[in-house]
């Protein structure tokens, strides 16, 4: 989701043209109208559709031109007309089963009036219907979902969906460490990754696999460690760690689960060039594949940072 708080962010998408996509649509202001149930049933196909596909946003008082791209602010809405619980009440009425997890938000404008920003999670549960449809985003479009893939939906919410992140000590996402300038390398940065279950179906077992970059030296004693690979244009050391009944709790939505933690030791470069190491994962339980290679340190000379694109986040 694009932090999208101020009308100066809004006018960023302009000047940046943020084109539409999978993730983002505009609408002008006057697509929203109180008076008319087709344009309320417009914005329910529009919202549930982003939430059975992949999730986004939509921005109610952004221009747009025929190439997709945002035309500038128009005059927006009034708020007191438009107050954010109006647009929760219009899912509330249109869209089955309710979207509990959908934010509209007002955003100031210079004229007193208000763009609205609905940030729009995927679903991980039943898909939802509107008029007794189901839609999804497609691109720019929103289309009529297939039978097949309503049918694929309604399975998912009865196979787990696990996912992992990794969260750091003395390092920070997008922020960098500054080391003392006569060590050759640092203690070790703690590396704590976290399973979560995305769907309401629990994982009694599962497999995870932590790909660790191998030019970075890791500490650990309870993951096995395989043979070195490639993942993701990168060679790494694969750390296997499993989940069974009789080891640990199965793995459900309400309580994602602490792994354990992986000591790393980045090299400092002494020569002044930037590299980059990856860590990513792979997770597998029974109705469940998920892998993700989205987390680098970016290292140059003596700083460090974490980021959460490969080959972005350098200066």
């Amino acid at each position: 989701m694009l932090t999208l708080n101020t009308e100066a962010e809004l006018i960023a998408l302009h000047t940046g043209i943020v084109k539409e996509s999978l993730h983002i649509e505009y609408k002008a202001s006057d697509s929203i109208d109180k008076r008319s149930e087709p344009r309320k049933l417009e914005m329910a196909r529009d919202i549930s559709a982003f939430a059975n596909a992949d999730g986004g946003q939509i921005i109610y008082g952004m221009k747009e031109n025929k190439d997709h791209e945002p035309d500038g602010l128009d005059a927006g809405l009034d708020p007191r007309e438009y107050p954010e619980i109006w647009f929760e009440q219009v899912l509330q009425q249109h869209v089955t089963p309710l979207l509990t997890s959908v934010k509209p938000r007002h955003i100031p404008l210079s004229n007193g009036r208000i763009a609205v920003a609905i940030d729009i999670p995927p679903s991980n549960g039943d898909p939802h219907q509107v008029d007794g449809r189901y839609y999804r985003r497609h691109n720019f479009n929103r289309l009529i979902m297939e039978h097949y893939e309503v049918r694929d939906m309604f399975r998912r919410a009865t196979n787990p969906d696990l996912t992992i992140e990794f969260f750091f000590d003395k390092m920070k996402k997008q922020q960098a460490l500054q080391h003392t300038p006569n060590a050759e390398d640092h203690g070790p940065v703690g590396m704590t990754p976290v399973i979560s279950n995305r769907s309401n179906a629990p994982a009694m077992y599962a497999v995870s696999i932590i790909f660790i970059d191998a030019g970075l030296t890791v500490l650990t004693t309870e993951y096995e460690k395989l043979g070195v690979t490639r993942f993701n244009g990168h060679q790494v050391v694969p750390y296997r760690l499993r989940f069974y009944p009789n080891k640990s709790m199965p793995i459900f939505k309400e309580q994602p689960t602490l792994m354990p933690a992986l000591g790393i030791i980045v090299p400092l470069n002494m020569i002044n060039r930037p590299n980059d190491y990856l860590i990513g994962f792979e997770v597998r339980a029974p109705g469940c594949h998920t892998e993700g290679s989205n987390y680098v340190i970016v290292e140059f000379g003596r700083q460090l940072a974490i980021v959460t694109e490969p080959n972005k986040g350098r200066s």
